[in-house]
């Protein structure tokens, strides 16, 4: 548990402290970067004076019906709830008309709540129809196949239903599957999109075993860009990356709405997709396919080096007019903005677990002068490097003993 960004007056005025529970998967990126979205918003509407007093629950352990019933108890103001297959636990909340919003989690138990409720939930038509316009921009596929997790889910069959529609509105067939096995015996070359990183990181292992290549034979794209997940197999997966840092942002700013008497606009809100990322299992066979993984490799190794866009394109050998143009075809983003956001990781990354000087991380990151990457860092994320530093690691131990990263 720990307090966010500490208390004052800024140029919103000082407003009474709000007791606020989140509970969010911290194991996994999807719940880091909705914490992310969270103090984004709070960074931007209040700076350092947020009214919020935040109390983190991390795990399936620490979130339990008696620890919702003790929040509300203690007259917690609000809660924003995140951990899957936790129903029981917040079941005491359809008693109570306390605002709450949950994303990504069935809220069959809160349905009869009237006010003071909203439902976040991805978009699973949207992430069907990206993920069938990413794979048929492959454009080498002979056959088409969605592979649904081990246990049947709604939101799987969302995907399912919007990857087979977009396919077939584009003359393609897509076959339905529920095992690896299955995925096996598909005409090659095969693309397939699985309801979640988790199902293709077992369908790459599997691939493996039976020696079938991946991308050559069999493409495979996931959802959610779990960077433990996708970056620890090989080849790396890609995946369709939700915009988890935009719901976060969204359930903070709904549940402060609501904490400060207004009704929310709507209780039913779908977050969209922010970007396909693309790893070696969907490997585009095109010359621009080619061009970009190849600048986006060269980006991930030396970005902290310090390069520039003309090394990227000396490294492409080509005119840095095509490099530019393909980059912003597939990547939807220049090759300075690549180059800019694997060092932000990266000094979020050094802010988080260790306690080098800023000085230190600014030089290793790829920026000898420490003031303009205060400058871009406070421009980016609405707060300096040392409140960053600060709100992460206010959980009650050192931010570099190995816990769970917080963005």
């Amino acid at each position: 548990m720990f307090h966010t960004f500490g208390k004052g007056c800024g140029i919103i005025p000082c407003m009474k402290q709000k007791t606020v529970l989140v509970a969010l998967k911290m194991a996994a990126s999807a719940g880091q970067n909705k914490l992310a979205g969270i103090f984004r918003y709070l960074g931007e509407r209040y700076q350092k004076d947020s009214p919020w007093d935040i109390h983190l629950v991390r795990t399936y352990v620490e979130f339990t019906r008696e620890a919702v019933e003790a929040a509300i108890a203690k007259g917690t103001d609000g809660f924003i709830l995140s951990i899957p297959g936790t129903h029981e636990a917040f079941a005491p909340l359809a008693e109570v008309a306390t605002p709450t919003v949950v994303m990504d989690i069935p809220h069959a138990t809160l349905e009869r709540r009237s006010e003071n409720f909203v439902a976040i939930f991805n978009s699973g038509e949207e992430i069907g129809v990206v993920a069938a316009n990413y794979l048929m921009g492959q454009g080498v596929a002979r056959e088409y196949a969605y592979l649904h997790p081990k246990e049947p889910t709604d939101w799987s069959k969302v995907r399912f239903e919007a990857f087979r529609n977009c396919l077939r509105d584009n003359g393609l067939w897509c076959v339905e599957l529920s095992s690896p096995e299955q995925v096996a015996r598909l005409k090659r070359p095969a693309a397939v999109f699985a309801a979640n990183d988790d199902r293709a990181h077992d369908l790459i292992a599997y691939l493996e075993k039976r020696h079938i290549k991946v991308p050559k034979d069999i493409a495979v794209l996931g959802v959610d860009n779990d960077a433990l997940i996708c970056d620890n197999i090989r080849p790396r997966l890609s995946s369709v990356q939700p915009d988890f840092e935009g719901e976060g942002y969204r359930a903070a700013e709904l549940l402060d709405a609501m904490m400060r008497g207004e009704s929310p606009p709507e209780h039913a809100v779908k977050a969209s997709v922010k970007t396909i990322v693309r790893r070696e299992s969907t490997a585009e066979l095109s010359h621009s396919g080619r061009l970009v993984q190849k600048a986006l490799a060269y980006i991930d190794r030396h970005a902290l080096e310090g390069i520039g866009v003309a090394d990227v394109v000396a490294h492409l050998k080509c005119s840095r007019r095509l490099a530019d143009l393909r980059f912003r075809e597939l990547q939807h983003r220049s090759i300075l903005q690549a180059i800019i956001e694997r060092r932000m990781d990266e000094v979020r990354r050094r802010l988080r677990e260790t306690r080098d000087k800023l000085s230190v991380i600014a030089e290793e990151c790829g920026y000898p002068n420490v003031n303009y990457l205060a400058n871009l860092f406070r421009r980016r994320y609405s707060m300096s490097m040392t409140d960053f530093r600060r709100a992460a690691g206010k959980s009650g131990s050192e931010p570099n003993r190995g816990q769970s990263p917080l963005f």
